[in-house]
């Protein structure tokens, strides 16, 4: 068991466009209650290792997003001792899990709903990053943002397979199209695994939904993560810059660091 402590700092908006947030979040256990979600949130504090941080950003445009993210993260928290412990086929089980759950919702009242997931699980003194749908996980390492998912999306699927330009997947219509996530479709889905690598001291991890990256460019997220070591003045700046620059969609922003 390890004695290293993780620092993390997070913030959520409804933004100012949608007038309800559909995002949320898990800090080691904690994460938005319903009531919760209607306010500006900010959080900030630490967690020993073994722990595990993630953002869910319930499906903008379908009926009970917010439930999708919500009961996503309340899973997360009954799986979350298993998964420290564990290995992928923990995170898979938690995945499967959610999503059936989902699917009966969806079947039960005759609606649509989903998530994404970016899930980072950090033990020792290195993380695993899983993800479905288009909400990122980035690195900073040596004074360089890093991604370290790719989307699950029509327009990403394309720039792999040539027929787009990262430059012009960004600004296509097809970069909300997703592919995969939980919930929605009607089959079982498996995440993504990147990993695992090296946590370092001075490295920042930054989990985020689409609200921010729609928003900022990379150069801009780059430029304010860079900025300060502070990790509760830089969500609050990238929170501020993407309300600043729009804010056409809910925003959650989180940093994780030694």
């Amino acid at each position: 068991m390890s004695n290293l402590i993780i620092n993390f700092a997070v913030r959520s908006e409804t933004g100012l466009v949608r007038t309800n947030n559909e995002d949320n979040f898990f800090c080691n256990g904690i994460f938005m209650s319903n009531s919760e979600r209607e306010k500006p949130f900010f959080l900030k504090g630490s967690a020993k290792v073994p722990c595990i941080f993630g953002v869910c950003d319930g499906m903008g445009g379908e009926d009970c997003g917010e439930i999708a993210s919500f009961l996503t993260v309340e899973t997360l928290s009954e799986y979350a001792e298993k998964i420290k412990l564990g290995s992928n086929k923990n995170v898979n089980d938690f995945v499967r899990a959610s999503n059936a759950k989902l699917l009966s919702l969806m079947n039960k009242n005759n609606i649509r709903t989903g998530t994404t997931l970016a899930l980072v699980v950090i033990k020792e003194n290195f993380f695993t990053a899983y993800n479905l749908g288009d909400s990122r996980i980035y690195r900073v390492q040596n004074k360089r943002l890093i991604r370290v998912t790719d989307d699950h999306t029509v327009a990403e699927d394309k720039v792999r397979l040539g027929l787009l330009t990262p430059k012009q997947a960004e600004k296509t219509p097809e970069k909300n199209f997703l592919t995969k996530c939980i919930g929605i479709f009607d089959n079982e889905v498996t995440p993504d695994v990147n990993g695992p690598y090296d946590f370092n001291e001075n490295e920042k991890i930054l989990i985020c939904s689409d609200g921010l990256t729609d928003m900022l460019s990379y150069n801009e997220i780059a430029n304010i993560i860079l900025s300060t070591n502070d990790i509760s003045e830089t969500v609050n700046n990238l929170v501020n810059k993407a309300l600043q620059n729009g804010g056409k969609d809910n925003v959650t922003c989180m940093i994780i660091s030694f």
